[in-house]
């Protein structure tokens, strides 16, 4: 694994550096300065945000010679983050880094896109933009369909985490749970019994410390613990069966803004994405790892690790779930399928025959 990824890390270096020597040779008559703002639902500070917003628009403006400049904003600055789609369809703003989940009224393979697949065995970086990049063409048609250009998955987000106040020792105990939530998740939880409650990432901390859910999905160790939800959680529900690796964000652009920029600037969102995706991989990774530890020796913190039995049917319900897409849209029918080729590829092949898929 380790190979793998420095491979990747060594190919997007010599990517970079033959991008930088390109785009420094441009004519000078072609010194137009384009500039774009973007928007994400992450929270300036956060390492989410920091370590991959931040990174990319700077990566952007150093690669084409500042001819390309971004200003980014955070969660709900400009407006509320559900309302992303819109705008940059509209062009009141360019671009966005952004996920899928919050537009699965637009179509719902939305749900599902960036790999946001409950009881999904996919566990390593390689394995998750292996099924990014089958995946995307998919993706990019239900973005096409409302006018919008996919530049496809812009980081790598470790497994999410389920933080709860109260203890949940089986899958019977999540009947009756009010948990927060969002996108696909929200319907498993229905599965297992609980209730899901949707709650921007602000308002998180506060639902848990006032009880207005029992726990909440969200992010990795490393965010959440930025945000500060180890002060506000007695327990952590370990296997989290509602995330795995996935996109936290994807990258979309205004089609009209992105017609008007020239091939080689083109060329340098896809460069700079690439670095922040592997830059991400590494960053998160470790420092999740490293958060982990920390909310290991919180005293106040109690791990709860959920029998086999209910593991295994939990992910079957994940997969209930998943079948039950099929019937929800042509894209979504399609991803489905697309994705249990994917786990075949990948050795999965029980998991994908669930799924339908036939050697």
């Amino acid at each position: 694994m380790k190979k793998k990824v420095w491979g990747l890390l060594l190919l997007a270096g010599i990517m970079l550096l033959s991008a930088c020597q390109q785009y420094q040779t441009i004519p000078e008559g072609e010194a137009r300065v384009y500039k774009w703002r973007m928007v994400t639902h992450q929270i300036p500070g956060t390492a989410r945000y920091e370590g991959t917003v931040v990174p990319f628009v700077k990566a952007v403006e150093e690669i084409t010679g500042g001819r390309l400049v971004i200003e980014p904003f955070g969660a709900n600055v400009l407006f509320p983050n559900d309302e992303a789609f819109d705008m940059v369809k509209n062009g009141v703003v360019e671009l966005a880094a952004i996920y899928t989940g919050f537009w699965t009224g637009k179509d719902p393979v939305f749900a599902l896109g960036g790999g946001t697949i409950p009881g999904d065995p996919i566990a390593t970086f390689d394995e998750h933009f292996y099924r990014s990049d089958q995946l995307q063409p998919i993706i990019d048609r239900a973005y096409e369909k409302h006018g919008i250009k996919n530049l496809g998955a812009f980081d790598y987000a470790p497994e999410e985490i389920l933080m709860s106040k109260v203890p949940i020792r089986s899958l019977e105990d999540f009947k009756g749970k009010n948990i927060r939530a969002a996108g696909v998740a929200s319907l498993f939880y229905g599965k297992l019994g609980a209730s899901a409650i949707s709650l921007s990432a602000p308002e998180i901390y506060t639902g848990l410390q006032l009880g207005t859910v029992d726990a909440a999905e969200y992010n990795d160790y490393l965010v959440n613990g930025e945000m500060g939800l180890d002060e506000v959680t007695k327990y952590i529900i370990d296997p989290a069966l509602h995330v795995g690796p996935s996109t936290d964000k994807e990258l979309i652009v205004n089609p009209k803004a992105w017609d008007e920029l020239p091939d080689d600037l083109k060329a340098a969102l896809y460069v700079a994405r690439d670095k922040v995706r592997y830059e991400s991989a590494i960053a998160y990774g470790v420092e999740s790892r490293k958060a982990m530890k920390e909310w290991e020796e919180n005293n106040n913190i109690e791990f709860i690790e959920l029998p086999e039995e209910d593991v295994k049917e939990m992910r079957r319900l994940g997969f209930e779930l998943l079948n039950d897409y099929k019937e929800k849209s042509d894209l979504s029918r399609e991803y489905v399928e697309e994705y249990s080729k994917v786990l075949a590829e990948l050795g999965y092949t029980e998991d994908a025959k669930i799924l339908g898929y036939e050697e």
